[in-house]
């Protein structure tokens, strides 16, 4: 049945949450785990299950994901017939007017892109969540149960949860669906919003939200039909991280050094595909110390770095010395500088001497190509 199943993909999460890492790229390319992508992880999932017919539809600042993409050839997607392909339907930047698109607007756009495809099942899935999908699974399961949509769950007890929750009964079908604002401390079936619809569904329900001017995909196409359709949930046992804000890369990145974390994420039967990039190997100095970290080729470790995420062609000068940071690709840390908890996006440069301080829960953050 995977043969019989396409993909959408969404770069973006449709939220309002701030992100100062997605300010000037789309959160599907904001860089994780020292060289990846966090849209790595969900295209590596549907390549290991043979799904080849993926679009991938964005709302703005898309330049860094066609960069990152390129043809798909690093994800073997780059075909004559199906493969990978950019879907735009919103080329213009966001007015005051049009901010509140919603992921329903989205799939109306590219309602073309469905029809013409043969596929009988669509899966859509967000791209901001770090985990291994077996799709293949799931959607054996949905063919299994019989089910117009199933959807992906996992059982976490998480006080700061804002979203929705489903409660399924014995045989997995979802019998309620409701929004969880948080400051609970019980155990709650979380939606990690990865579907497999039937495609003909699909496009009826896109006919009622234009209709009837429908907005929110969740609470529209779900929890309004957990009467009228088989909805079924399937549950992920493994690790997930869902990246939304900055507190939420921040800590999803720290649980990398975590040796259970990365063996399950990166030596699983899934392997995580990226964009090659041939560097050298990291090179450490005389003065070069480093622990509980992970550190990505290219790097001049000539300082102390401890418990950090380092990525591809950092330089940490003599004397530095990094706590729980998060440096990426490109950035320069000057002699005798301190940081702890600081966020460094792209070709930032740190001056000699400097000390910058965040905080677990609210981790210092410097913009692309700053320079401090």
């Amino acid at each position: 049945m995977i043969s019989k199943t396409m993909c959408i993909l969404f770069s973006e999460s449709y939220t309002a949450t701030p992100n100062e890492l997605a300010e000037e790229r789309t959160l599907a390319t904001v860089p994780f785990g020292g060289r990846y992508r966090l849209i790595d992880f969900v295209l590596s999932s549907l390549v290991a299950a043979k799904v080849s017919n993926i679009g991938i539809l964005t709302k703005e600042h898309y330049g860094s994901l066609m960069d990152h993409l390129g043809s798909g050839k690093d994800w073997d997607l780059g075909r004559r017939n199906g493969g990978l392909k950019i879907l735009t339907p919103f080329a213009k930047a966001e007015t005051a007017a049009t901010r509140d698109r919603s992921k329903i607007d989205a799939l109306l756009s590219c309602r073309t892109y469905l029809e013409e495809n043969a596929e009988e099942y669509v899966i859509l899935a967000d791209t901001n969540v770090v985990m291994n999908i077996d799709f293949r699974a799931m959607v054996e399961y949905h063919v299994e149960k019989d089910a117009d949509i199933t959807l992906l769950y996992q059982n976490r007890n998480n006080p700061t949860y804002n979203g929705m929750v489903v409660d399924c009964d014995r045989n997995g079908r979802v019998i309620d669906a409701f929004y969880s604002a948080g400051q609970t401390h019980e155990t709650q079936s979380t939606l990690l919003k990865v579907f497999i619809f039937k495609k003909s569904l699909l496009l009826s329900l896109l006919d009622r939200a234009y209709t009837f001017g429908w907005a929110d995909f969740d609470r529209d196409f779900i929890t309004k039909n957990i009467n009228k359709l088989n909805i079924f949930g399937y549950e992920h046992t493994g690790y997930c991280a869902v990246i939304n804000t900055v507190a939420d890369y921040y800590e999803a990145s720290m649980e990398l050094v975590n040796t259970q974390v990365r063996h399950e994420l990166f030596e699983s039967d899934i392997p995580i595909l990226t964009r090659v990039k041939n560097s050298p190997p990291a090179v450490y100095g005389f003065n070069g110390k480093a622990r509980n970290s992970l550190i990505a080729d290219g790097c001049i470790i000539d300082g102390e770095v401890n418990n950090c995420i380092i990525f591809r062609d950092v330089e940490v000068k003599k004397g530095a010395v990094l706590n729980n940071c998060i440096i990426i690709q490109g950035s320069v840390i000057g002699e005798n500088a301190q940081l702890n908890c600081v966020i460094t996006d792209k070709n930032v440069t740190v001056q000699e001497g400097h000390v910058l301080s965040g905080y677990p829960t609210y981790p210092f953050v410097i913009s692309k190509g700053e320079t401090v």
